[in-house]
């Protein structure tokens, strides 16, 4: 089952492990975006984790999920495994190590710890398209049994 449901096609790659998160990551890595309070370039791991509305991550069953995955024009670009033993935080309890200034007050918004693995099977899912259909929210889950 796809969540949330849409009208257009949806395709993953084989092999896409149960609780999947999928974020998009175009408007943020890649653009050569820097922290102003330390000058860095922000990774592609503090671009993918975000800080996303309660309301998003609830609609995405968030708590059900155990993997990330970052795409970027269709692409996945990163896939990490979430930190469920701390689970989803404010952001002043989970501050990005390359992103320190980016702190949101706009809505109520939780982020996670991306656990980084060098593991050959993890890293099987970038490069390959992925097609998740239209919805208003940035935050996709793609679920089956």
């Amino acid at each position: 089952m796809v969540y949330p449901n849409v009208s257009d096609p949806v395709s993953v790659p084989e092999g896409t492990p149960s609780g999947t998160l999928f974020v998009s990551v175009d408007k943020t890595y890649g653009k050569g975006l820097c922290d102003p309070q330390t000058g860095q370039r922000v990774s592609l791991m503090d671009c993918a984790r975000g800080y996303w509305t309660v309301a998003n991550l609830k609609a995405v069953h968030a708590d059900e999920c155990d993997w990330l995955m970052a795409r970027q024009r269709g692409k996945i670009v990163g896939a990490w495994k979430i930190d469920k033993e701390k689970g989803w935080m404010v952001p002043s309890a989970t501050p990005k190590a390359t992103w320190p200034s980016d702190k949101p007050t706009d809505y109520p918004r939780k982020g996670c710890i991306l656990l980084d693995t060098d593991d050959v099977a993890e890293k099987r899912f970038v490069g390959k398209e992925v097609r998740l259909g239209r919805c208003p929210n940035a935050l996709r889950s793609y679920f089956y049994s």
